[in-house]
């Protein structure tokens, strides 16, 4: 397999879609630029070390992601029990080796595929156009020292994602495993449960002050301050650079003369109209009919009746036939041609011959006539002005920041290349991600999460935001994150303390319940003061019931469960500690089958090469040393 991939490499990534590579630059980052110095490694792979500033970029990106995602619900004990730590370290080691595995195989990333990923992409272009000046900046807001540094690194993501998609994209599969597959996916059950609400087992638990510092000490972690930085920022900001701007009377009046097309109203027309319908293909006598019908409309108008009235009465064309076939206005091109050409040739008041298109004959009656118009120069005079002034700022804007891009390499701080430029520069206070929202210079998301990603010391970042304004900043200082005093946070620990006792009796409870075996449901709810609960047919991936007791912890056990039994254990869902049971089984239908079969199998085959490539990265891997220092990563 491998051997064949070599031979078909060139051609293969060619056809590859690169915009999203899947091994994405949140996991890579950029460490491979940047130098650990004397410091130990965090691991090393048959002795190359991956050191501890890649590890670092890699797992605050991580960081970053799951902050901006889960907003308040984050916390650092949540993400120690996703193990995103090790998670990112796996991979950046899963990564070096594929990268070892390609340089054997004599896998290259063509110049040519590379170089047509760069300019294609919709964010390093302007106005269309691949944009050389925006790429540099672009590159060194990712975090690269420079373009080549960010193309180096795509490069190596290109030959990683080949890799990964030639060895999962081996798998097939057979017919059996896709109707296992679909009896899974479409098999339905009604589950009902009884679930246990924690606060009322509140009154039955209290928590001594023992109590309450042995919690502490137990959940330290949970009670840190927050990480907090100081941060140096310049704002260029187009709206700023406007105020100080003007532009001439004769640059006002000759924007007008090249844009008088944006100012100017072709001539409109309102109509009414009577549709008898024709079906393309119909026969002579279908077709005769429908003749005659309009025909008879036609002579019924000329003898006086009214053209509204008989639109709601004999008109086919239902969109209008109740508001008495009024089409409202349109200009010229915007109907079919015969229908156009009638219309614009009428009169206001005329009532058309009949008129025939591919939908069937007319009559048209030209209710009303909008002349063409042209917008005054003096009713524009001062947007022309404020979109020229805009358009210049922002250039302006692009200029400086480009500007400030150069003094920062040739100066050594972000203040020092600010005055060079007569630049203010916005000092922060010790601030947290909360803080830094309401904060000047911080509150655009984006920069608050590059920011609390960044050391002091790092390179600064230069970042474009959403409203046309760059922002650059340098950390000064980070006070990284340390555990509270238990004077300071008493009153919480002893909240938290006595609602996980509340919870325990709840699980308990619940788990008492589940004991139950010849009572029904209604009589365990009413004889232990609890809610029942029955849902509708639900499918294993929550299709069918959107209830959030039925969480997908309760849907993949209740699946692995038997009709009439009870789930064997109690489970955590929003409303409390659920004892769960199957109340009814229901197949799904041949017919159904036959309908997602294809679907299905592209399903399997996904997840079979997902499988295939995993057993391939381990047996790989076997053939390395890798040595994790977990000393070393204990530290971040």
């Amino acid at each position: 397999m491998l051997e064949s991939m070599r031979n078909q490499a060139q051609s293969w990534l060619a056809k590859v879609m690169l915009i999203g590579i899947a091994l994405s630059f949140v996991l890579w980052g950029v460490g491979d630029y940047f130098s650990d110095g004397g410091a130990e490694p965090v691991a090393t792979i048959n002795g190359k070390p991956v050191g501890g500033t890649e590890f670092y970029q890699a797992y605050e990106r991580q960081l970053n992601a799951y902050r901006s995602m889960l907003g308040k619900n984050y916390s650092k004990e949540l993400v120690n029990s996703m193990n995103v730590k090790g998670n990112t370290l796996q991979t950046i080691i899963n990564r070096r080796i594929m990268l070892d595995v390609a340089n054997q195989l004599g896998l290259t990333a063509p110049e040519t595929v590379l170089l047509s990923t760069v300019r294609n992409n919709p964010s390093f272009q302007s106005a269309g156009a691949f944009d050389p000046k925006r790429y540099q900046i672009l590159t060194r807001n990712m975090g690269f020292g420079s373009a080549q540094d960010y193309e180096n690194d795509l490069r190596l993501n290109i030959l990683v994602d080949t890799l990964q998609k030639a060895i999962a994209g081996s798998a097939h599969v057979s017919d059996s495993e896709v109707r296992d597959r679909f009896n899974h996916d479409y098999e339905q059950r009604v589950l009902a449960a009884i679930i246990v609400d924690p606060l009322t087992q509140m009154d039955q638990v209290s928590i001594s002050d023992k109590q309450a510092k042995a919690w502490y000490e137990a959940h330290k972690n949970s009670y840190q301050s927050p990480l907090r930085i100081k941060v140096n920022a310049v704002e260029i900001n187009p709206r700023d650079l406007a105020q100080e701007m003007s532009v001439d009377e004769s640059e006002i009046r000759a924007a007008y003369d090249s844009r008088k097309n944006e100012f100017s109203e072709p001539e409109q027309r309102k109509a009414s109209h009577i549709l008898v319908k024709v079906a393309k293909g119909s026969s002579e006598d279908v077709y005769a009919a429908a003749r005659k019908k309009i025909e008879a409309v036609q002579a019924r108008i000329k003898a006086g009746e009214d053209f509204a009235k008989l639109a709601k009465e004999v008109s086919d064309d239902a969109s209008n036939a109740s508001k008495g076939g009024d089409l409202g206005w349109f200009k010229a091109g915007m109907m079919v041609p015969e229908f156009d050409q009638a219309v614009f040739s009428m009169d206001k008041g005329d009532v058309s011959d009949i008129v025939e298109t591919q939908f069937g004959f007319h009559l048209i009656y030209l209710t009303d006539i909008r002349p063409a118009h042209q917008t005054p120069y003096a009713e524009v005079k001062d947007k022309i002005r404020n979109d020229l002034i805009q358009a210049r700022a922002n250039e302006e804007a692009y200029k400086l920041s480009q500007d400030l891009d150069d003094a920062l390499g040739m100066e050594d701080s972000l203040k020092a290349a600010a005055e060079s430029l007569d630049l203010k520069v916005f000092t922060s206070d010790l601030v947290s991600m909360d803080d830094a929202e309401v904060t000047p210079l911080l509150s655009d998301p984006e920069i608050r999460s590059k920011a609390f990603a960044t050391l002091p010391g790092q390179a600064v970042e230069i970042v474009e935001t959403e409203d046309g304004r760059f922002i650059a900043f340098e950390v000064i200082e980070r006070q990284e994150p340390d555990v509270l005093p238990y004077e300071k946070v008493a009153r919480k620990v002893r909240g938290d303390a006595r609602l996980d006792a509340a919870n325990n009796k709840a699980r308990e409870l619940a788990d008492t319940i589940r004991a139950n075996k010849d009572k029904s449901l209604d009589e365990l709810a009413q004889q232990y003061g609890q809610a029942k609960y029955i849902s509708k047919p639900v499918r294993s991936n929550g299709v069918g019931d959107q209830a959030t007791w039925l969480t997908k912890e309760v849907l993949n056990k209740a699946f692995m469960t038997a009709s009439g039994a009870w789930l064997n254990q109690s489970m955590n869902v929003p409303q409390g500690y659920a004892a769960v049971r199957i109340e009814k089984t229901i197949a799904p239908s041949d017919d159904e089958f036959a309908r997602q079969k294809a679907s299905i199998a592209k399903q399997v085959r996904k997840t079979k090469g997902e499988v295939r490539f995993a057993r391939w990265m381990a047996s790989v891997r076997e053939g390395y040393e890798i040595v994790i220092n977990e000393k070393e990563l204990d530290r971040y």
